[in-house]
């Protein structure tokens, strides 16, 4: 997994590896990281994990945002390109941030 506010560009994974890369939050003022796959989008499973655990959450300021973690789970060979953005769901316009991954998967 990728400590939070490393944010690999590339990632080359083979079938039925799964890396999880922590996307820095801002859910309390809204903002929500998605993805759009690009490219074989078979070859990439996606699930997201918002909030944090109990022990997260110990020692962190109430209030303060927790992180998004994106889990990337190889199911076939190809290449992906991840574009992760974050918004408002509400807003319209340019995210406030955007990062950019991009995966090939090899065979087992």
């Amino acid at each position: 997994m990728s400590a939070e506010g490393e944010l690999p560009d590339a990632l080359r994974l083979s079938v039925g590896e799964r890396h999880e890369v922590a996307m820095p939050g801002l859910g309390t003022a809204g903002y929500r990281w998605d993805e759009e796959l690009t490219g074989d989008a078979g070859a990439v499973a996606v699930e997201w994990q918002r909030g944090m655990s109990a022990e997260e959450a110990r020692g962190r300021p109430v209030g303060s945002s927790a992180p998004e973690r994106i889990a990337l789970t190889a199911t076939a060979p190809g290449h992906v390109t991840v574009r992760l953005s974050q918004r408002r769901p509400w807003e319209s316009g340019p995210p406030r941030a955007e990062h950019t991954i991009e995966i090939d998967v090899t065979p087992p």
